[in-house]
């Protein structure tokens, strides 16, 4: 992990995402392309807001008709490049996001001063990924067993860096 930054009661690890793909489907082509998905990763395509993991990769859907693939191996790249047009379409985005891991036992309560969500266990529970804004920035967050990542656009990730400091600072 680079850049990790440590308080007594929260650890904010800033990561790349490694080989990042975008996959959608057409209103009529979802099934296909779910389908084109699972063949690609070996992860059973997930529903709305929720993810999936298998040999190393991710998927997360994040929109009705959009999946991430996080970690995609180049054998996965090559499978979701090749989706046809008049299916979907699958975009290479790894240059363009990165992740922040917040963890620690104030984890939780520095994700609510993060984001307008509900950041409790029967509310978002693992597995589970939403889209909201952090600061006026455009964020989605994923929730693991015992950490939040949060994902920003490269563009915006300084910028969350800082928010992400300045919010643990207040148990350190």
């Amino acid at each position: 992990m680079a850049d990790t930054m440590t308080k007594e009661a929260v650890s904010i690890a800033r990561e790349g995402c490694g080989t990042f793909w975008q996959v959608a489907a057409w209103p009529d082509t979802l099934g296909t392309v779910a389908g084109r998905l699972a063949e690609a990763t070996g992860v059973e395509a997930p529903g709305p807001g929720e993810l999936a993991a298998a040999g190393g990769m991710q998927v997360a859907r994040v929109a009705p008709l959009v999946w991430w693939v996080i970690g995609a191996t180049d054998e996965a790249a090559r499978a979701l490049a090749a989706i046809a047009p008049d299916d979907g379409t699958a975009l290479d985005m790894t240059d363009n996001r990165e992740r922040f891991v917040v963890s620690g036992p104030r984890a939780r309560d520095l994700m609510m001063r993060l984001a307008p969500l509900d950041f409790r266990d029967r509310s978002f529970p693992a597995g589970r990924i939403a889209a909201t804004a952090a600061h006026h920035m455009s964020v989605q967050i994923a929730r693991r067993d015992d950490a939040w990542d949060v994902y920003v656009t490269t563009t915006f990730a300084d910028a969350l860096a800082e928010v992400l400091e300045e919010t643990a600072a207040q148990w350190g």
